[in-house]
């Protein structure tokens, strides 16, 4: 039996026609009440409306709907929207692992895809760590970690002041405040004066193996403290991946005289045809 359509490519169908269909992205991307969709580099964004005028009525969780013109660009990792149908805000409260994470999507970075290695990771953390995000954003690793683990302290780093200012009303939302310090800077700074960690969190690809050289050379990580790297490597199959990010990190780590192994790892997606997005869990050895 064949597989049924993915909802977004079945509903284009009935109101745009198969042909003019075949262009639409298949996935919705759900965050609180506002559904996003991408749009094709070759569709007029009016053609859009009627499809998500639909969408509101199938989807009654749904009370906004927005389309990314953009990919992810920029140092604060956004993209660019225009609204299409329902109420015509941005704002919305997400919920993840029993979390509660206020944002606003064309102010801060947002990738529900990242929820499964939130808690992977949290699951991670044993008790008494000293953990530190160092791009942080609103709080997706910090606040599950605080939730869901039993560190001794979560630190926070992001050089948005919108992704901190929702950090700060997220870590209220969820009452770890006791656990938390956001600190709106830097990272690169941040790293240059902190004091010894045991766990350090780099999920920002473009910068990742850059500040994990930081970390490394600079004794920032405790020995036998594990640092969460991500990476957007090329490579033929998602196994590759990892290994293909792996040997970047010992390049550099055996460069500084550092010795580090991969504890572990999870590949979150593919960004494009042969290209992902891997995370390397990678221990600091003496």
């Amino acid at each position: 039996m064949a597989a049924d359509k993915p909802l977004l490519r079945k509903l284009a169908e009935e109101v745009l026609g198969r042909e003019a269909a075949s262009k639409i992205w298949k996935r919705i991307e759900v965050i609180g009440d506002i559904a996003i969709i991408r749009k094709p580099f070759d569709v007029d964004v009016d053609m859009l409306r009627p499809l998500a005028e639909r969408l509101l009525e199938v989807l009654p969780y749904v009370n906004s709907v927005w389309v990314a013109t953009t990919p992810v660009r920029g140092q604060k990792r956004l993209r660019e929207y225009m609204h299409l149908a329902g109420e015509p805000r941005s704002e919305t409260v997400y919920k993840e692992h029993g979390c509660l994470f206020a944002l606003d999507i064309r102010r801060v970075y947002i990738s529900p895809v990242l929820g499964y290695d939130h808690i992977r990771v949290a699951r991670m953390v044993k008790p008494g760590e000293v953990v530190c995000n160092f791009f942080a954003g609103i709080g997706g690793y910090s606040i599950v970690i605080s939730k869901h683990a039993r560190p001794d302290y979560v630190i926070s780093v992001d050089i948005s002041s919108d992704a901190v200012r929702y950090l700060r009303l997220n870590v209220e939302l969820n009452r770890v405040g006791h656990v938390n310090e956001v600190i709106h800077g830097d990272a690169f700074e941040v790293a240059e004066v902190m004091d010894r960690i045991d766990r350090a969190l780099l999920p920002c690809p473009e910068l990742s193996l850059s500040l994990f050289k930081e970390l490394i050379a600079e004794k920032v990580v405790r020995c036998n403290g594990v640092i969460h790297a991500h990476e957007f490597v090329e490579a033929d199959r998602k196994k590759q991946a990892v290994e293909v990010a792996y040997r970047r990190y010992l390049a550099v780590s055996k460069s500084v005289g550092i010795a580090i192994t991969l504890e572990s790892s999870h590949v979150v997606r593919s960004v494009g045809p042969r290209k992902w997005h891997a995370v390397l869990d990678l221990k600091v050895l003496c």
